[in-house]
């Protein structure tokens, strides 16, 4: 299982341009040509980030019931995303490396934190 990460986080605007690119993205991988039935397709997926691009420029005004829709629109996105990592993350090869970092994504490092033991001082 390859270790791959997307940045799903941070103000609207930001994770908006970042989920249309992961989108793009997608649309080249040749992993995710043919998803399985609990994912959804491109064109699904496109229609879900636009969703959430529509409520946040109609919560920019304050608009209570766009807002919400914001909200609800990027937590959908969001797990949309997510099962696509976990799915593509159980399918991908070493091999896959390069397309996946083309398409946006990221490996994360698989070793941990190196600390840095100070040694007790000798009496």
């Amino acid at each position: 299982m390859l270790p791959l990460k997307l940045s799903l986080s941070g103000k609207d605007s930001a994770l908006i341009s970042d989920l249309y690119r992961y989108h793009s993205g997608l649309s080249t991988l040749s992993l995710y040509r043919n998803p399985p039935g609990q994912l959804p397709g491109l064109d699904l997926v496109k229609g879900k980030i636009d969703i959430y691009q529509q409520g946040y420029e109609g919560g920019k005004t304050g608009n209570h019931s766009q807002v919400a829709l914001r909200k609800k629109a990027r937590q959908e996105v969001v797990g949309i995303f997510k099962a696509i990592l976990l799915y593509l993350q159980s399918i991908a090869t070493e091999d896959d490396i390069p397309a996946l970092i083309q398409a946006g994504f990221s490996i994360r490092n698989a070793m941990g934190r190196k600390r840095n033991v100070i040694a007790p001082a000798a009496t």
